[in-house]
């Protein structure tokens, strides 16, 4: 685990990058129980994918996009500031819960 919270450390000192974390304690309040991928086009179109254990759903159609991007970004607004994340990760590389 040493390894994989070294490479979060590094990659959220990257300049083109944003790192927040999402507590588990927003319980309820989490947008997501699967992977989702959000895409914003170059048109600035949306599309989604999501994956559940049996398959994988890109879809195109606003209808279906925008609750998921909404709900992205009400999970954004909760989520730790990128210092308050990088302080918990150190933490942790530190052994100190």
């Amino acid at each position: 685990m040493a390894g994989q919270l070294d490479r979060i450390a590094t990659f959220a000192e990257l300049p083109n990058t944003i790192f927040q974390v999402a507590p588990y304690d927003l319980g309820e309040r989490r947008a997501f129980d699967l992977p989702v991928t959000l895409l914003t086009l170059p048109d600035r179109t949306h599309l989604c994918y999501a994956e559940s254990a049996h398959q994988g759903s890109l879809e195109r159609e606003s209808r279906y996009v925008l609750p998921l991007l909404t709900a992205y970004h009400q999970l954004q607004a909760e989520a730790l500031s990128q210092a308050a994340s990088v302080a918990m990760i150190e933490q942790l590389r530190k052994g100190t819960p």
